[in-house]
């Protein structure tokens, strides 16, 4: 991987963003050192038999490192694992992959606790935060400088946002998460409905919908997520966000009208009153999903695409043609999507120097290219996206329209970010007060919103009170 600081003009070269300049935010990221020039080519020697195995160097001490990772990414992380031993032989990795969701931060933290941590672990961009303040994980800045390695970092706000905590760089980006829509190619071909693109419009995609649905005969429009983080694309696609700051928030407010209505539709009416969208009974088993053919349209991100359509699928002729489009324009021009930084943190300890060369040949372009071939993910910066995931993804996965993808990128948004976290944030009010009774059609997004507010201030209140 280039040792500088990817560029935005990267991204430029993509066929059809051309606004692509005036989407990103500044990115005030460590300065990038400039790479010395490669040393001069030793004359030609004899050609040497290669050897039979890679041996441990003279001299060098042997390591093991404890690698605690989100699932298994289709086999990414064991990849890595088994490619790294065999460039650094005095280096064994033992992965311990966890599934992801809260069983994955539960048992890290019952690790961390227990005095058993492992020396690096994958983190979302957005929860590894409260453990850089509770001095578990280490700063990276020191690394970077050294090492002349900045091109994980991309000039991007919201790599910004989701890598530094407080001034100092902790978190490694793995990928650039973003969601957009995917689609079905075949509920739309038997309807002879056009193909969405990428400058279609709210009314446009619920219109489109209401074609696609046919309830008698479960065949659904969109498989709605039913979850707060993957309906933010269309509250913040109102104008309004959640909270009064993305970064360490002290004011809830859910409850502006903008988000009331757009909630209402999204969060209840699709599945009541327009019927476009399965229930969660409807899901039960894995039935009337995009995978079925029942349903015809998904938001989701890039790790998704394995799931649909891969050699394997096509061997086995159970592939979904599909593929992408950005989400659709709704009041805020700018049409923000939801996207993050997601990779891994080095845990301190006495093993910080191997986890970090570890992490780093996961972040650079070898390793990049291993974990975005099998998992599918984008890989951490623009270059590498443009010249390889584009067409890997085209040829792998029948992806046409990748650029919606890194497109969508440019402008993406957080989630939220602080010491109080986004799953606490989500348990212990948004759920159980607003998307609980929304998708049961047993309240109003009017009715609900002032009291996940309620309940979401006094968490935030409790917090900065005891940080006093």
């Amino acid at each position: 991987m280039s040792a500088r600081t990817i560029s935005r003009r990267s991204m430029l070269r993509l066929g059809g963003i051309s606004a692509f300049a005036a989407a990103l935010a500044a990115c005030a990221a460590p300065a990038p050192t400039a790479t010395p020039p490669p040393a001069a080519k030793p004359a030609a020697v004899a050609a040497q038999p290669a050897p039979k195995a890679a041996e441990k160097p003279a001299g060098v001490a042997t390591v093991t490192l404890e690698f605690t990772s989100w699932g298994t990414d289709n086999g990414a992380w064991q990849k890595l694992v088994d490619t790294y031993k065999e460039k650094a032989p005095n280096v064994t990795v033992k992965l311990t992959p966890v599934p992801g969701g809260d069983t994955y931060y539960q048992q890290l933290q019952t690790s961390i606790a227990g005095g058993a941590k492992p020396d690096i672990a994958s983190y979302q961009g957005w929860e590894w935060q409260p453990y850089a303040e509770r001095n578990v994980l280490a700063e990276i800045d020191g690394y970077m400088t050294t090492d002349r390695f900045t091109g994980a970092w991309p000039d991007f706000e919201t790599v910004k946002t989701h890598t530094i905590w407080k001034g100092k760089r902790y978190h490694v980006p793995m990928q650039m998460g973003v969601m957009v829509m995917l689609y079905a190619k075949k509920p739309f071909q038997d309807k002879g409905i056009k193909l969405p693109t990428d400058d279609w419009n709210f009314d446009q995609f619920l219109d489109t919908a209401t074609k696609l649905a046919d309830p008698a005969k479960k065949q659904f429009a969109l498989q709605a997520n039913g979850v707060w983080a993957r309906d933010i694309h269309w509250i913040r696609s109102s104008g309004k966000q959640e909270f009064d700051q993305i970064v360490e928030p002290k004011k809830a407010q859910f409850n502006q009208p903008e988000i009331v209505d757009v909630l209402q539709i999204m969060a209840s009416d699709v599945y009541h009153k327009q019927k476009i969208s399965p229930t969660p009974a409807d899901l039960q088993g894995g039935a009337n999903t995009i995978e079925s053919g029942n349903t015809a349209m998904k938001y989701e991100g890039p790790w998704f695409l394995p799931t649909l359509n891969d050699p394997k699928l096509r061997e086995q002729n159970k592939a979904v043609p599909f593929d992408a489009v950005m989400m659709p324009i709704y009041k805020d021009p700018k049409r923000p999507h939801r996207g993050w930084s997601e990779g891994v943190n080095l845990l301190k300890g006495d093993k910080q120097d191997a986890a970090w060369q570890f992490g780093k040949f996961m972040a650079g372009e070898d390793g990049q290219k291993i974990y975005s071939e099998l998992s599918g993910r984008i890989p951490n910066n623009p270059e590498l996206a443009e010249k390889f995931w584009l067409p890997t993804v085209k040829t792998r996965y029948g992806v046409e329209n990748g650029a919606a993808f890194l497109k969508a990128f440019a402008n993406a948004v957080p989630d939220v970010i602080g010491e109080v976290s986004r799953t606490k944030i989500w348990t212990e009010a948004v759920k159980p007060l607003g998307w609980d009774p929304l998708i049961a059609g047993s309240a109003t997004a009017k009715d609900v919103m002032p009291k996940v507010d309620q309940k979401l201030q006094s968490i935030l209140d409790d917090h900065w009170k005891n940080k006093k």
